[in-house]
């Protein structure tokens, strides 16, 4: 897992990007009275042509031209005359480069200078000049890198910095000791000293690549560059110059800080253009969110500046109204006003191969879960999910039964004097009768299948559902749904809630969405948003989906994919980013009553028709998006909850990321923790102390660091029928640009087209989609990755003959990987060293100290690791262990999820209750299969079994695995010449160049 530092200066920068982004809403347009905003003095009518947002430290933007939104850190202005951002106080959007990520209860301490650790499982220590260590009986050694298993006690002094991470309780800054208990795992970095008394093994490898073992009573090491330790039990941090808090719960605290103090916090984008070009008394709906739970006294307040009546929650601390600009201004101006947002219309994020990809079906029949589940097998039963969407056919035959409260809301805004709490009507049959979505994502969780005779039943057949009808999803509509569930949810068991939608806007802390899910969050339910279908270029995810608090789940195909819809975050960013990513292409499920297709024709002709027979049509229909695969991690929650009720939000996000199949090569703003595995996440939620994953605190070990470089900017002016070209240098070691452009104002007529050629003048990416209005609707995105160097070019174009000239503004972002000091990088081919960074960044493999040493012989402990981490194998753990010498939980985890892959078993030369042997060598024939199986690739080797082989040594492998090593080769996994050398040990290079031509094949 990459770990981002969170340092307040990353803090200070992410303000100020986001004062570039508030500014940046200035773009192309007519402006009128203008319109200020300063922190907590609220919103000034200045009589200026433009909008101005400042905080402590200001934001001013003047003779802006209108609205703008786009670019990989969020909004970057266009169309302004003048335009000075120096940082916002208490303006939250997007942005968070540069944070550090080590776990949802994690902690960063640096400057320590002693640390003493208890009962670690395991230490793994890479020392770039070599490590020294000293065995109880006085001899020296000198190793490349040390594993140490099982030690009981561990001693670091002088340790420059210290990163521990999956640790409890971390509140203390600045304090000269501090216990820690239960951490999953500690990085010590510089450390001058260390030394490790108790281990039950220790192994070291020489620069030779011999690997020896050490006397295990204890254990003194200096030159240390790293060490790294999982699953200690018991820590003690002294002398401590600071512990930062990281993690979840890090980032909130950051994003609301100050979300208690008096005064305006934030404004709404759009209605702050809104009232900029209002010159009349026209009313504007708007949500008004307090500090606090709006008193009598708030309210009538509110009547005094002249506001008639309106909507208020029963637990939400907002007020939805509908007032003149002039009227807003002022109750922007009160000390409890916390934020302004203007009422909006929301978009909609929009079977048994679903179940297979992520483990569905293994964890309905688990032996070890049904045992600890009254040997029952989970269905999602005593759970009730709620779905907040365009309502619910509960007539549906697969849902018969289920829909336990199905809830039309309805507004009383305007429907006179006074404020009134919403209507809403709770027991009807259909509240889906136009789109069909809902149903949908309905079954996706927790349809029988009845109609299918099971086929097409969701992840949580046993589930409860409540339905909660937002009709055409304006923003009341969505706030009436939530606050139905905090007032309501705990007497219906709610523990989930679906919410397949997004908004075209910005994310922000202070936005009343983000605030409701935080308060469900606090009372235990767990909060499920869509990543959106805005990809596939950086900062495209649904604004909703931001907040940490929530699980954001982004789409794929059954075959691990991921969607060209699937919106993205940021490269190298903690705060944006999907949790995980599940199935969401041609998905089946419910058919509502009088709905043809939640897609249209065209989702009829292209899904329904395909996949469905003549008998499932009236019931079931086909679609894609994003909205179905975030229903698919509500069902699993669902599960989980089952399997243990007492798992809080913070459980059960830390769980779905933990057991996550890691999809290496896409990063994880694209993917997040990887593929959701549903066996092994009911697994974990079944006996917490299996620590499935637990190897995900120690995947870092310091051999990469992600960057952004700043961004570059252009701009340009396009006429109907014309374009604009300009060209980019990219630097060599890019290994993905980010290219975007936008323009306004979002009523424009235009509609431009993208296109990027390389140096050769190939066209790599283009975007040229449908460009509707909203926020951030005027823009083209594309991203190309591993671009390679040189003079590219990008082309905007105005293809339509109609429309008007047409001003844009561009960015493009470089991302990097710093692989450090590979010191034998330079003997490398070209290909295999991009082969072996490849791996790098993706963790599959780890540097030996400062190198890769690609002649070494992999350990078939090694090689199991890189099929896991590389190889896209499920993770699993049971409860006790299949091999005789395969004991600790970092070997075993890699070792038990091969053997039980989906696939087959990875390795056949060995037997469950035998020896495993991690630490001999892996054959290449041992090596063939295992690639192979691990690739999806068994049916085509079994089918060529007995085949003869054209290598002079082919008779000696045996007839039923010809088949594998036919197939290995002939995909590339391994080379061959006239012999193929089977029992002969696979190397680091073969190993490093067949896993990234799996990762590349996987994503093809």
């Amino acid at each position: 897992m990459l770990k981002l530092r969170f340092h307040q200066s990353a803090i200070s920068n992410w303000r100020r990007l986001v004062a570039v982004a508030l500014v940046g809403l200035l773009a192309t347009g007519p402006a009128f009275a203008g319109i200020k905003v300063i922190g907590s003095n609220g919103i000034t009518a200045t009589g200026a042509d433009g909008v101005q947002f400042s905080g402590v430290t200001g934001i001013t933007a003047t003779g802006a031209d209108g609205i703008l939104t786009f670019g990989p850190n969020g909004i970057t202005a266009t169309g302004a005359d003048g335009i000075t951002a120096t940082g916002a106080d208490g303006i939250t959007a997007t942005g968070a480069d540069g944070l550090t990520y080590t776990g949802s209860n994690g902690i960063t301490a640096t400057g320590a200078d002693s640390l003493l650790i208890h009962s670690a499982d395991g230490i793994t220590a890479t020392g770039a000049d070599g490590i020294t260590a000293t065995g109880a009986d006085g001899t020296t050694y000198r190793a490349d890198a040390l594993e140490i298993r099982f030690p009981t006690g561990i001693t670091a002094t002088g340790a420059d910095g210290i990163t521990a991470t999956g640790a409890d309780g971390i509140t203390a800054t600045g304090a000269d000791s501090r216990q820690i208990a239960t951490a999953n795992g500690i990085t010590a970095t510089g450390a001058d000293g260390i030394t490790v008394t108790g281990a039950d093994g220790i192994t070291a490898t020489g620069a030779d690549g011999t690997v020896f073992s050490i006397p295990v009573q204890s254990l003194t090491l200096l030159g240390a560059d790293m060490v790294v330790v999982a699953n200690a039990a018991g820590i003690s941090l002294t002398g401590l110059d600071s512990v930062r808090e990281t993690g979840v719960e890090a980032l909130t605290s950051i994003l609301e800080a100050g979300s208690s103090e008096a005064g305006l916090r934030s404004v709404d984008p759009e209605l702050a253009l809104l009232l900029n070009r209002l010159t009349d008394d026209s009313s504007i709906n708007a949500v008004i969110v307090y500090h606090h739970s709006p008193t009598e006294s708030d309210l009538a307040q509110l009547q005094s500046l002249g506001f008639v009546g309106g909507t208020r929650f029963r637990a939400l601390p907002m007020v939805m109204v509908s007032g003149t600009r002039d009227q807003i201004i002022a109750v922007s101006k009160l000390p409890a006003v916390r934020s302004i947002y203007g009422n909006r219309t929301l978009t909609l994020n929009s079977e048994p191969e679903v179940r297979v990809t992520t483990g569905v079906e293994r964890a309905w029949h688990d032996q070890e879960i049904t045992s600890a589940n009254s040997n029952v097998g989970v269905t999602g039963r005593n759970v009730t999910v709620a779905v907040l969407d365009t309502g619910i056919d509960a007539t549906h035959p697969d849902l018969a039964g289920r829909v336990t409260r199905n809830v039309k809301l309805a507004s009383t805004l305007g429907a006179g004097p006074g404020f009134s709490y919403p209507i809403e009507s709770p027991t009807l049959p259909n509240t889906d009768l136009l789109y069909g979505h809902g149903s949908f994502v309905a079954g996706v969780i927790g349809g029988s299948g009845s109609a299918s005779n099971g086929k097409f039943s969701g992840v949580a057949p046993g589930a409860n559902l409540v339905g909660l009808s937002a009709g055409d999803l304006t923003l009341l509509y969505v706030l009436e749904g939530l606050d139905y569930l905090l007032a309501n949810g705990s007497s219906l068991n709610v523990r989930v809630v679906n919410c397949s939608f997004s908004a075209n806007t910005v994310f922000d802390a202070n936005d009343p969405v983000n605030i409701a899910t935080r308060l469900l969050t606090q009372h235990g339910v767990n909060v499920v948003f869509s990543a959106g279908n805005t990809g596939p270029g950086q900062h495209t995810l649904n604004p909703y989906a931001v907040a940490p608090w929530v699980v954001s789940v982004g789409a794929t195909d059954t075959k691990g994919r991921l969607a060209s819809f699937s919106a993205r975050g940021d490269f190298a960013s903690a705060l944006f980013r999907p949790t995980v990513v599940a199935p969401g292409v041609n998905v089946v499920s419910l058919r509502s009553s009088g709905v043809a297709s939640v897609t249209g024709v065209e989702g009829i002709a292209n899904g329904d028709i395909q996949r469905l027979t003549s008998s499932e049509l009236p019931y079931y229909t086909t679609s894609s998006g994003t909205s179905f695969s975030a229903p698919q991690v509500a069902g699993a929650i669902a599960l989980m909850l089952e399997a243990n009720p007492n798992l809080t939000p913070a459980d059960v996000r830390d769980i779905l990321q933990r057991t996550a199949t890691p999809l290496a090569p896409y990063y994880q703003h694209e993917v997040g923790a990887g593929m959701l595995n549903v066996h092994a996440a009911v697994l974990q939620a079944s006996f917490p102390n299996r620590k499935i994953g637990a190897w995900r605190s120690i995947l870092d070990r310091g051999q990469v660091r992600f960057e952004s470089d700043p961004i570059n900017t252009f701009t340009g002016i396009v006429q109907p029928l014309g374009s604009y070209e300009t060209t980019v240098q990219i630097p060599t070691d890019a290994v993905s640009v980010s290219v975007q452009v936008g323009w306004g104002p979002f009523w424009s007529v235009n509609d431009l087209s993208l296109a990027v050629y390389d140096s050769a003048g190939n066209m790599r990416a283009q975007s040229n989609t449908v460009n509707l209005p909203g926020l951030t609707g005027k823009t083209e995105r594309v991203v190309l990755n591993m671009p390679g160097a040189g003079n590219w070019r990008i082309k905007v174009r105005n293809p339509l003959p109609i429309g008007t000239a047409q001003t844009f503004s561009g960015v493009m972002q470089v991302n990097r990987v710093d692989y450090g000091e590979i010191r034998d990088a330079a003997t490398m081919s070209s290909g295999l060293r991009n082969d072996v960074n490849q791996n790098l960044r993706s963790f599959s493999m780890a540097s030996i100290g400062s190198r890769f040493r690609p002649e070494f012989a992999v350990s078939r402990a090694d090689f199991v690791r890189a099929l896991v981490l590389g190889a896209r194998v499920p993770q699993y753990l049971p409860r006790t262990p299949s091999y005789q010498d395969v004991r600790n939980i970092g070997t075993m985890s890699y070792v038990e999820s091969a053997q039980a892959a989906p696939t087959g078993a990875l390795f056949l030369d060995v037997n469950a209750g035998g020896l495993f042997r991690p630490s001999e060598n892996v054959t290449r024939l041992v090596a063939a299969v295992a690639l192979v199986r691990a690739a999806g690739l068994r049916e085509e080797a079994e089918a060529k079994a007995n085949s003869p082989l054209a290598f002079v040594d082919g008779l000696s492998i045996p007839a039923n695995l010809r088949g594998y090593v036919s197939v290995a080769v002939s995909k590339g996994f391994l080379q061959g010449g006239s012999l193929f050398r089977p029992q002969n040990s696979l190397t680091r290079g073969e190993l490093a160049q067949a896993i990234a031509l799996i990762q590349n094949q996987a994503i093809q």
